[in-house]
């Protein structure tokens, strides 16, 4: 027991050396510098990981990153009653408040970026960028992203072969996305004005979701 009791003393002042963590807030500034470090078709899966550190969901060729706010909180620690269970003082530690941005990257067999993802919950009107590395060029591929917008429920508004470019109309609210083919990127802007405790934004979110799923699984996107 003395043994137990000395242990816990001295985690205890060692923790109290370190002192109690503390919370971060992430800014869109910060979110938007970091993301402007990924280029499609060139940035590694090392050179993702020295910007944005570990990822919160790692696969073998999908990261994701969680970008949230964080406060000041402690951990429970757990140990057998040998080295003194309950005696342990709960750990300083960061604890996540409001997501700000979900990051999601995929990568290629080489482990090169061939997509990114960025969602974004600052404030409204709520926006949602996704970039796509095409597949060799047919000439066909806006009309092609046009055609999965149609299924899965949008209005094509002024597609523009000359320009590369149309919006999907969500027909029953006011939100959109812009579609621009540059180069050989596919680039989809999501502009979702609604409060995200609201049903409309919730309906919106499950079509832009399917929308974006049946882009990448077409021919059209590596």
């Amino acid at each position: 027991m003395i043994r137990s009791t000395i242990w816990a003393a001295l985690l205890a002042a060692a923790l109290a050396a370190q002192g109690c963590p503390s919370g971060q807030l992430i800014s869109q500034q910060t979110v938007e510098e970091k993301v402007a470090r990924v280029t499609l078709g060139q940035t590694t899966m090392a050179e993702v990981e020295a910007t944005f550190g570990s990822p919160y969901l790692k696969e073998k060729q999908l990261w994701v990153y969680n970008l949230s706010d964080t406060e000041a909180g402690f951990k429970e620690v757990n140990a057998p009653y040998a080295v003194g269970a309950g005696l342990i003082p709960p750990i300083p530690t960061t604890v996540a408040t409001n997501t700000r941005a979900l990051i999601t990257l995929r990568f290629n067999d080489a482990g090169t970026v061939k997509a990114l993802e960025v969602a974004r919950y600052f404030s409204s009107p709520y926006t949602h960028d996704y970039w796509y590395l095409l597949k060799q060029s047919s000439g066909k591929e806006l009309e092609s992203v046009a055609r999965i917008g149609e299924s899965n429920g949008f209005k094509v508004v002024g597609l523009d072969k000359t320009a590369g470019n149309f919006t999907l109309q969500d027909p029953s609210n006011k939100a959109s996305m812009s579609i621009v083919l540059e180069n050989q990127t596919l680039h989809i802007t999501s502009t979702n004005p609604y409060s995200r405790v609201s049903n409309e934004y919730r309906i919106f979110v499950k079509r832009e979701s399917a929308f974006t799923d049946a882009v990448t699984r077409s021919e059209v996107v590596q």
